[in-house]
């Protein structure tokens, strides 16, 4: 910093920028290097289009979900109070417990949601699966 003193007007001073635009640019570079290290994204596998055979009995249990609210389990209606104890029944007596979710397009959320909860609590479902259409 440098100060001038003349004669009548007292002491100016001017503010010297340089350290200023020195830490700007470090921080800049420190960013830009930091940026494509930041970049990440989540492995994921779509599953392939199963070509279902008739002739073997299919031993899944899915649970079917309308927009309306309505349940089925393998096409048995279910309402969702009876929903927990339907399924505690299913797979007490199975060793993979494994519940596929279809799920209309046009169900809230919260009702997908809620069902999911009850089949992990009384339930006992350990593993769901999605249905895709």
């Amino acid at each position: 910093m440098s100060m001038s003193v003349s004669s009548g007007s007292g002491p100016k001073s001017d503010i010297n920028i340089t350290p200023l635009v020195d830490v700007l640019l470090v921080l800049l570079i420190i960013f830009m290097v930091i940026t494509p290290i930041l970049q990440k994204g989540f492995a994921t596998q779509v599953p392939q289009k199963a070509e279902v055979t008739t002739n073997a009995p299919s031993t899944a249990i899915v649970l079917q979900i309308e927009a309306g609210g309505g349940m089925a389990i393998n096409k048995q209606p279910v309402t969702m109070q009876d929903l927990g104890e339907k399924l505690g029944a299913i797979y007490a007596t199975r060793a993979d417990k494994i519940l596929f979710v279809d799920a209309d397009d046009k169900t809230p959320y919260e009702t997908v949601v809620k069902a999911l909860d009850i089949a992990r609590g009384p339930g006992h479902v350990e593993t769901i699966g999605f249905v895709l259409n």
